[in-house]
């Protein structure tokens, strides 16, 4: 569904029956809306608090995909190790001056 001209949102129904691109799509009709600074209050509201779920909705998403990434990585022995990935890997110990 099309975001319409008085229309506050692209999607209608539940940001969590949303795939990940049909959320970002969705928060960005939804800030486009809001930039437009032409929203009455009370759908102001509304969209503010839908554009919450879609962010919380994204993160969620982007959150369970990452814990599915594996990182592949060679043992000592020349043997390839599967171990979960980091987005923010651990600071590697610096070695002694």
């Amino acid at each position: 569904m099309e975001v319409e001209a008085d229309g506050p949102m692209a999607h209608a129904g539940s940001p969590d029956d949303l795939d990940y691109e049909s959320a970002l799509a969705d928060l960005d009709a939804v800030l486009l809306r809001l930039e437009d600074g032409r929203v009455p209050l009370e759908e102001a509201m509304a969209l503010y608090a839908r554009g919450v779920a879609l962010v919380r909705r994204c993160s969620a998403l982007l959150d369970g995909a990452e814990k599915r990434v594996v990182e592949l990585s060679l043992s000592a022995d020349g043997e390839l190790v599967e171990r979960p990935f980091l987005a923010t890997p651990a600071a590697e110990p610096q070695e002694p001056d």
